[in-house]
């Protein structure tokens, strides 16, 4: 009886999930654009796709995590083997998101047009005007209010990025060859940048480097999940975040840089309170600082960080001894994050409180001239484009999870999933940020992928639900890269 009732489960699973995804596609074929008119909306797409190459390494992504997943090959393997496997599974993704860049536009010229659109973001613009790092880093502060959107409400680690791409690209192509000056040239007339050949080709690079540091952030996740329930859980929750749409479809977007970073903090810091590390907390708090180098958004890991020892504490047995060592740990993260600081403001004489400010106050600025946006809506519709982002079977399939989580053999991962889902109810109604949150929150979306991974590996048998969501997922990447203008470069 227990058997059936858990087939019909897994079934009505998988027809709910599927239901949400044809509903979704019914709606982007009949012109729907998500957000609200006169406001905010993904645009409808007026450019052919190209979606054979995606829809091949699709299934190739749905086949390896069937082969992945399924059964107890994963447990039963050689850690060389897994780490052969993990590799393949991050390449898949990675051509995946290559292959969806390349999908409308021009091949291997469209990718640069996503970074080097004002319309898209600012940094590399402005770091076509940096000549000298350092002083330009220490006068950062002064500068920022004269700098264009997205550059004027952030940090400057965005900027030294692509400034490093470039430098390093031009090291490496050395003269520039006529289809690269014919590449800057088409660049320099749809944007009037006036670029320089390595620059044009540095583009190019920077998209595909975003793209490979948003697939590379699979390996802290599944290390993260492998502490928390286990390896067999863990690689379900890395296939079904690979297949994300919004990783999928925004991999030229730095938000993925951000992404990375944050889930790559929170498992150090994990594996520094499991470890009782203290050089492993130092490094926890040198990347939450780095976190907050590029984004002030950042402090959202770090407030998720809080939240997380928060409900430890009123979850454990000895409150009190819980406590103490939740102050020890949070002591030697806040070390590693001044050290980096300190080592910044001696090196680059970067002011980071100053820069704080100003970052904020160009926020509020800029988003003053946005109030027409209304609250409310936003705080509706959010989670709905969280929701498609994340991908709709994702998130109904996590929803569907969240009795399995009662299990107290995943009392830590039910620890982190609550204090997860307390960050994201708080911003959204703190209505700070009113549309586009698919993009903004990415680095908040993934956690949806433990929980389903939860449900999935709790009883055997489920584990067959991981394959054929993360084949809707993939159809669900199709449908919006064929509807919806993901990414605005005019």
């Amino acid at each position: 009886m227990g058997r059936a009732s858990d087939g019909n489960s897994r079934s009505l699973l998988i027809l709910a999930a599927a239901l949400a995804t044809v509903g979704l596609g019914i709606a982007l074929v009949l012109g729907w654009e998500p957000g609200l008119r006169g406001e905010w909306v993904w645009r409808r797409n007026a450019l052919p796709a190209r979606l054979w190459a995606p829809l091949g390494i699709g299934l190739a992504l749905v086949l390896l995590s069937a082969a992945l997943c399924c059964g107890r090959r994963w447990e039963a393997g050689r850690p060389f083997h897994r780490a052969a496997w993990m590799a393949a599974l991050i390449l898949l993704v990675f051509a995946f998101q290559v292959s969806l860049l390349n999908a409308v536009g021009p091949a291997w010229v469209t990718p640069g047009a996503y970074i080097l659109s004002p319309n898209a973001t600012t940094y590399f613009g402005v770091s076509l005007e940096v000549s000298n790092a350092a002083e330009w880093v220490a006068d950062y502060a002064a500068a920022l209010p004269a700098l264009p959107y997205h550059a004027a409400t952030h940090p400057p680690g965005f900027v030294l990025f692509f400034l490093a791409i470039r430098r390093a690209t031009a090291a490496v192509i050395g003269p520039p060859s006529p289809q690269l000056a014919e590449l800057a040239q088409s660049y320099s007339d749809l944007f009037g940048l006036g670029l320089a050949p390595a620059d044009a080709a540095a583009a190019v690079v920077s998209a595909l480097a975003i793209a490979l540091i948003g697939a590379l952030g699979l390996l802290p996740l599944y290390f993260l999940s492998c502490r928390l329930a286990g390896p067999r859980m863990a690689i379900c929750a890395a296939c079904l975040a690979g297949s994300m749409p919004g990783l999928l479809l925004l991999s030229a977007s730095p938000d993925l840089v951000v992404c990375t970073l944050a889930i790559a903090t929170l498992s150090t810091a994990y594996a520094a309170w499991r470890g009782k590390t203290i050089w492993i907390g130092l490094l926890a708090g040198a990347l939450a600082g780095i976190g907050l180098f590029f984004s002030l958004a950042f402090g959202l890991v770090v407030a998720w960080l809080v939240m997380w020892a928060f409900v430890g504490v009123c979850r454990a047995a000895h409150a009190g001894r819980y406590f103490r060592r939740v102050l020890l740990w949070g002591m030697a993260a806040a070390a590693g994050l001044v050290i980096l600081y300190l080592g910044l403001a001696v090196l680059l004489g970067y002011r980071p409180i100053e820069v704080a400010k100003q970052a904020l106050s160009m926020h509020r600025t800029i988003a003053a001239t946005e109030s027409v946006r209304t609250y409310w809506k936003w705080v509706l519709l959010n989670p709905l484009e969280c929701a498609i982002f994340a991908g709709l079977p994702l998130t109904v399939a996590a929803l569907w999870s969240w009795r399995a989580l009662g299990d107290e053999r995943l009392a830590r991962l039910r620890t982190f999933v609550v204090s997860w889902l307390a960050i994201l109810v708080l911003l959204d109604l703190s209505g700070t940020v009113r549309g586009e949150v698919g993009r903004i929150w990415l680095f908040l979306l993934w956690p949806a992928s433990l929980a389903t991974a939860a449900w999935s590996t709790s009883r055997a048998g489920r584990e067959y639900v991981v394959p054929l969501l993360v084949l809707l997922q993939v159809v669900q990447a199709l449908l919006m890269k064929g509807y919806l203008t993901v990414y605005s470069i005019l």
